[in-house]
């Protein structure tokens, strides 16, 4: 148990535990890695029981898709209730309006749930909303009463924060959260002055916290939220998104000329094998008195053991150019994997629940071709003693200054290779290889931006269905362009769509959503009144159908006037004073031609068939 020795009364202070980036459900189709989430998770909830906080901060992407599987929500869910629902009681108090914060009153305050530890949770860029009606999985965790999901904004001219006011005892806290954003966006508009924070009149009574999950690391002009632009007056900032683990234990109390500290929780689970994913993994632990705070960083124990190297071949004595050059540098590598694993079995802590199999990387710097080699294939050496034999080494060439000059004289048709060897992500990949095109290869009627755009939330929000509504909205924008003008011929009509892609690459990131959104919108519309015409006029084939046989005489099996002998379906003889009318043929309309007639056609075609069921009725009174 962690104790403060300042005396500070149990009564007035307040317990925090802090994590971020949990990622649920990532490689959960793995045989080795799938739990491994899960468990990180179990152990950061089980920490705030053992430490008895008063609630429990998560900082974003606590699952890593936006539309989790049903086995993922199921366990998400089983582990909250196991440590977060019971008798305890609540000893914080809740000031500001609840519906504002978080849309509905807190789960606590819930008649029929019974919760010890609240979680209050933004979402993160995988976990955000998508789909119909912006629903995430938040809102599903938050609707069941497991999750206090706030910071959710969907205003993209302007955002406006206001805080969740928490008191207990003497000690007010100001939370204010700010789910993702785009950082490209977001940065806009704190440069537009357009970012409000809402403050008490007696703001120099509370303790202000700001929880955001965005870019903090350099990615590129406006690619990321620079601390500069956060105010002064907040007393700690809670960086979620970046994965690396930046927790240091501090004793403080906020004075009026100084900056606000941050704490970067990191992930609890390395989703990729990168150098910042083998720090070790912690979630922390804030203790508030009024405006002093003790921040202690609690090392997970359950994560798995994780070991990145990088190698330099030129570096080692492997001998230059020899006939058995790749053998020796397999077999050098070999020793290194095992090296690594040797190490790994150090960070072992003693938890039975921690996996047994490391996570090793190598990154290997080679020069010459002779030095490469098959990746997967030497990974299966290693079956059984790693957890990811299949990516246990990336290859790269390594980069020195002839080679930089060489590269100046290449031709431009290999230069994309160059600018591409440098990105970060999928969309900026595709973006950068389109650029460096010729403009005889470039695109001329498809959109890079909006395909890139779909893509990065493909990978990040798992939006199946994104790439079909941005490829018809692109389309009938592109119909509606063409319909509009006077082009007749291929050039001008070659113009036209140009002009259509340049204002859709040209749209800044609200421009082009709104863009495609009332595109697809129209799109929508439009094939659900295909759906509709389609449905309607299926029934009324059947009706047609249906009344040509009931309706027309002659397709009785039996006998029909004395006029005449008439085949039909049934046994018996049929009286009639006047001469049977001519046998109609049977109507029937297949299905593929039903759905290309018109209502009018329909309308004509019943209004016709009411005048007949009139005539038929006339004659049979008659008959009588």
């Amino acid at each position: 148990m962690v104790q403060n020795d300042n005396g500070w009364s149990p009564d007035d202070t307040l317990r925090v535990l802090i994590a971020s980036d949990i990622h649920l459900g990532y490689q959960e189709n793995d045989a080795v890695r799938g739990d491994d989430s899960f468990i990180a998770f179990e152990e950061v909830l089980s920490s705030a029981v053992q430490y008895d906080v008063d609630f429990i901060l998560l900082g974003g992407d606590l699952f890593d898709h936006a539309k989790p599987s049903p086995s993922c929500m199921y366990k998400c869910t089983e582990i909250i209730r196991k440590y977060c629902f019971g008798d305890k009681p609540i000893n914080i108090e809740v000031l500001s309006d609840q519906l504002e914060n978080f849309s509905r009153s807190v789960n606590y305050e819930d008649p029929n749930l019974n919760v010890s530890y609240p979680i209050l949770s933004i979402h993160g860029n995988h976990d955000d909303p998508v789909g119909q009606g912006s629903v995430s999985s938040l809102d599903i965790l938050s609707i069941t009463g497991l999750v206090n999901y706030f910071g959710k904004w969907t205003d993209y001219t302007k955002v406006r924060i206001s805080p969740v006011l928490i008191q207990k005892g003497e000690t007010k806290l100001s939370l204010y959260g700010l789910s993702h954003l785009k950082d490209q966006r977001l940065a806009r508009l704190f440069a537009e002055k357009k970012v409000e924070m809402d403050l008490m009149e007696n703001g120099a009574d509370w303790f202000n916290i700001f929880v955001l999950h965005q870019n903090r690391a350099d990615r590129g002009p406006n690619n990321y939220i620079s601390e500069n632009v956060l105010p002064k007056f907040l007393d700690l900032v809670i960086w979620g998104h970046e994965h690396d683990s930046q927790v240091f234990p501090m004793k403080d109390v906020k004075r009026d000329d100084e900056g606000f500290f941050v704490i970067q929780p990191g992930s609890t689970v390395a989703t990729s094998m990168a150098a910042g994913e083998a720090l070790p993994k912690h979630c922390a632990l804030l203790q508030l008195h009024k405006k002093e705070y003790i921040v202690t960083p609690i090392p997970l124990k359950t994560v798995r053991p994780f070991i990145f190297k990088t190698i330099v071949l030129s570096e080692e004595n492997l001998g230059d150019g020899d006939v058995n050059e790749n053998e020796k540098v397999q077999n050098f590598l070999k020793v290194k994997v095992n090296e690594a694993i040797a190490e790994a079995e150090k960070l072992r802590s003693g938890d039975p629940k921690q996996p047994t199999l490391p996570l090793v990387r190598l990154s290997v710097f080679y020069e010459r071709d002779e030095q490469d080699f098959n990746r997967v294939r030497f990974g299966q050496n290693f079956n059984g003693q790693v957890a990811n034999p299949n990516d246990l080494l990336i290859m790269k060439r390594e980069k020195k200054i002839r080679d930089k000059k060489e590269r100046i004289c290449e031709e431009d048709d290999t230069a994309h290779v160059e600018v591409t060897s440098e990105v970060t992500d999928v969309e900026t990949l595709l973006q950068a290889y389109y650029d460096s095109q010729p403009p005889e290869k470039q695109l001329s009627v498809l959109s890079v931006r909006a395909v890139t755009e779909a893509i990065k939330d493909f990978t990040l929000k798992r939006d199946d269905d994104v790439f079909r509504r941005v490829l018809d909205a692109h389309r009938r924008r592109c119909v509606e362009s063409l319909l509009e003008s006077t082009a007749e011929t291929e050039e001008e009509m070659n113009e036209r769509m140009r002009m259509c892609k340049e204002a859709l690459d040209a749209a800044d990131a609200d421009q082009l959503k709104s863009l495609i959104d009332a595109a697809s919108a129209k799109e929508e519309a439009k094939r659900k009144d295909e759906k509709q015409l389609i449905v309607l006029v299926k029934r009324e084939s059947i009706v047609v159908s249906s009344d040509d046989e009931s309706t027309f005489p002659g397709r009785g099996r039996g006998r029909g006037s004395r006029g005449g002998r008439g085949r039909g379906r049934g046994r018996g003889r049929g009286k009639s004073p006047q001469a049977a009318p001519p046998p109609v043929p049977e109507r029937r309309t297949p299905k593929r031609s039903a759905a290309q007639k018109t209502t009018s056609w329909l309308q004509t075609l019943t209004s016709d068939r009411t005048l007949r069921r009139r005539k038929d009725s006339s004659e049979i009174e008659i008959s009588d």
